[in-house]
């Protein structure tokens, strides 16, 4: 098989050879090293889908650790290993000795437990795109310089564009995609980040709610909870009460989550999972940045997603929110 190379990346000659010696056909077990929170799983699922058009045979196995399981998308894989980085380098070398031989290993995360895990287990070919670049020649055959300014789902699909991936867009993430004659006539809101850098105040967010649910009468503003106890909508509980458009979601299920969704006419939240599960079903959403990176979690060719942030990094206020908000909302005739 070819391997489409560029001169920003690093190709060790032996893959090269081993590469121009093998076809997309012979290609029998990969390994996928992804160890990652909820978000970054979304993002890996179209690598995923486009990993098996590739390599029609391969046997793909999914490495992740006892910390990171919630949304693992096992359904796009064909077995899970569970990297234990509690045990000893002798013990996980034993345990990595029982995956037997890969043909190529892709480390999506470069961390320092995916980078033991790539260093100790055994491939053909492995690939990686590490952010120091010393680690290239001794751990790594083809490393691929990569960008956060870029969106993540799409960044990953480059290691398969090495060996002549063309992927379907919009990107298949294998989910429940968004229809808008099947619209719930339902906004939802998700307050809360896994870091308080990432979303804007619980005051500000009440506000919003109150506002939006008036500019907005038609619509049911829906606010989501967490699984988490800091992550409930206590705070809005009086004005749930007295308003019938504004109502308070508990926790759903992951995929009782994922169809709801698919329906929501629009979802406003900051950085986080939840946001990306949205991108992921195509459903519209509003991002709202202010220290996080905006362009990471942006997929560009899609024209139903915004993120709204201000150059000096000041958080939005509840206008500018607005009037983004009404954006998405058709006018009435």
């Amino acid at each position: 098989m070819k391997i489409w190379k560029d001169k920003s990346g690093y190709f060790k000659k032996k893959s090269l050879q081993w590469a121009n010696q093998t076809r997309h056909e012979d290609i029998q077990r990969v390994l996928v090293i992804r160890q990652c929170a909820f978000g970054d799983y979304m993002a890996a699922r179209p690598f995923l889908v486009e990993l098996k058009k590739t390599f029609t045979n391969a046997h793909v196995t999914l490495a992740t650790t006892r910390k990171y399981r919630y949304a693992v998308p096992e359904d796009l894989v064909d077995d899970i290993f569970i990297h234990d980085t509690s045990t000893g380098i002798q013990e996980q070398y034993k345990s990595l000795t029982t995956l037997g031989k890969f043909d190529i290993v892709f480390d999506l995360a470069d961390t320092s437990r995916s980078r033991a895990l790539t260093l100790l287990s055994s491939a053909h070919l492995k690939m990686g795109f590490p952010y120091r670049p010393w680690y290239n020649r001794w751990l790594y055959d083809v490393t691929l310089p990569r960008s956060n300014y870029h969106y993540e789902a799409e960044v990953l699909l480059d290691f398969l564009s090495v060996f002549g991936n063309q992927p379907s867009y919009p990107l298949d993430f294998a989910l429940p995609v968004h229809s808008p004659s099947e619209s719930a006539r339902a906004i939802y809101y998700f307050p809360f980040a896994s870091g308080t850098n990432k979303s804007v105040p619980q005051d500000v967010w009440k506000a919003l709610m109150l506002r939006a649910a008036s500019q907005f009468p038609d619509y049911q503003h829906i606010l989501l909870e967490g699984a988490n106890e800091s992550e409930k909508g206590d705070f809005l509980l009086a004005e749930a009460a007295q308003h019938a458009n504004i109502t308070i979601q508990h926790k759903l299920p992951l995929e009782e989550l994922t169809h709801t969704m698919a329906q929501a006419d629009l979802l406003v939240c900051g950085d986080t999972g939840v946001r990306n599960l949205a991108l992921a079903t195509h459903t519209p959403t509003l991002g709202i940045f202010y220290s996080t990176l905006p362009y990471r979690y942006w997929p560009r060719y899609e024209p139903q997603h915004t993120c709204l942030f201000n150059q000096d990094g000041r958080i939005p206020d509840v206008d500018q929110i607005l009037e983004a908000m009404a954006s998405f909302i058709p006018r009435p005739e």
